[in-house]
């Protein structure tokens, strides 16, 4: 007997809605055609092969498509990098009006950053953060974006108070002359969620940055908005969750997994009201909305008895029954995965004397956790059945069992309904897989 494909449904119900949200950026308005592509060499020390230099003091003009908004607020500055990473502009104010800008048509675009010399940048684009926190010299991010008024406005932005923050090369290409980016998961968190440069190759990771190993990237842009050291009111404050409420739409999923500085720098109610805050706006969006209780720490399985959670998980719970949206349970998924490795493996996974951040095997890890617990197709998924063990097949309607009529398996049997039997065997069953999500059932009558 071959039975269709077994799925383990559930529906969902999402409540759209749409408004207009103003983001003041520089308008200019195209009548012809420009230059989609370009690949931007900063500073002032030579151009490399294949890019358009730029010096500091290259004013933006309509005749170029290109320059700076106000270059008296750039500087050329050296770079410790090779071609076109050799030299950089430094940017002196954090001015909305302080920006690098290029004429395009509409569409969406592959931005490619590169950083100059320094300890941590942020970039924005349309008045809107972007890249948030790139850390070290010739540090580099790829992100897609659209552009709807002709121009691209882009700027590098202060990291860390004190420290220099530069572009080194800027590189731009047309994906698509409809400016509608993609699915797109959207993260809001911490320094256990935050990118860490390289992003290939750095020691210290944050889930979110790795998020992308169990996502098809295919179908969905990431785009990873938390920041080392951040709570929720400051990611709101700071303007992270602006890009994420002006780009979000049905389609776009929304992953909140904050609290570890709620407790230092703000207080359960203000988490609350902040956190539900960011659910009903995303919601209105169409934005489906996923709430991630944090991991703990390494020498949390050490402790006797175990926690059962940290950090406002609680609350998370709370929030996610009034407003219907999924809630992680990401502490005690990885507890229960650190018991069953022991406390020298998890140690392993932490940084060098750190009980609280992960280093780049300790996010992967949790980012495979988390993403085990998300239906990012929000399709029904096939049941995967244990062969090694025999079924009773109830109707809930009547509550009798799936039966062979007579205790007898032969070819021309009948199956019928009937109560429960343990002892004859006749509505006890085995599944073997048929591939592809489908499986044969037999009864324990017959070897199969």
């Amino acid at each position: 007997m071959k039975f269709k494909k077994i799925l383990s449904a559930f529906t969902s119900f999402m409540v759209c809605a749409s408004f207009l949200t103003i983001m003041p950026h520089f308008c200019v308005t195209k009548s012809s055609a420009v230059q989609s592509d370009w690949k931007f060499d900063f500073g002032g020390s030579g151009t490399q092969s294949g890019y358009t230099g730029v010096s500091a003091s290259d004013a933006y003009s309509a005749s170029k498509g290109y320059g700076f908004n106000t270059p008296a607020n750039v500087a050329n500055v050296s770079a410790s990098g090779s071609g076109a990473l050799n030299d950089a502009v430094q940017f002196k104010t954090t001015e909305e009006t302080n920006t690098f800008n290029v004429d395009l048509d509409k569409g969406l675009y592959q931005i490619t950053i590169f950083l100059g010399n320094t300890m941590r940048t942020s970039i924005k684009a349309e008045n809107m953060l972007q890249v948030i926190n790139m850390t070290g010299n010739n540090a580099y991010h790829t992100f897609q974006m659209p552009v709807t008024d002709g121009q691209l406005n882009i700027m590098a932005n202060e990291g860390k108070v004190g420290y220099p923050f530069t572009i080194s090369a800027l590189e731009i290409k047309k994906i698509s002359s409809n400016p509608t980016m993609k699915p797109t998961i959207w993260i809001c968190g911490d320094s256990t969620v935050c990118n860490y440069y390289p992003l290939d190759a750095s020691i210290q990771g944050g889930w979110g940055q790795m998020l992308n190993k169990y996502v098809d990237t295919s179908k969905y842009e990431i785009r990873n908005m938390a920041a080392s050291g951040q709570f929720a009111k400051g990611f709101v404050a700071a303007g992270q969750f602006t890009p994420i409420e002006y780009y979000g739409k049905p389609g776009d999923i929304y992953i909140i997994s904050i609290g570890i500085n709620d407790t230092n720098y703000s207080n359960e109610n203000e988490y609350y009201q902040t956190v539900t805050d960011m659910v009903k706006r995303a919601k209105a969006k169409g934005m489906k909305v996923i709430l991630v209780k944090q991991q703990g720490r390494s020498n949390d399985i050490s402790r006797t008895p175990l926690l059962s959670g940290r950090w406002f998980g609680g609350t998370l719970d709370t929030i996610g029954k009034e407003q219907d949206v999924q809630v992680i349970d990401l502490f005690n998924l990885s507890q229960n995965y650190y018991l069953s490795i022991g406390q020298s493996a998890v140690t392993a996974l932490y940084m060098d004397g750190d009980t609280l951040h992960p280093n780049r095997q300790g996010a992967i890890k949790l980012a495979e956790l988390v993403a085990s617990q998300i239906d990012f197709d929000n399709a029904p998924k096939a049941a995967v059945m244990d062969e090694d063990k025999s079924f009773m097949l109830k109707n809930v309607g009547s509550g009798l069992f799936m039966d062979v009529s007579g205790g007898v398996a032969a070819s021309g049997t009948n199956v019928q309904q009937w109560g429960a039997n343990v002892a004859m065997r006749s509505n006890s069953w085995h599944f073997k897989s048929a591939g592809d999500g489908y499986y044969y059932i037999y009864s324990l009558l017959d070897n199969g």
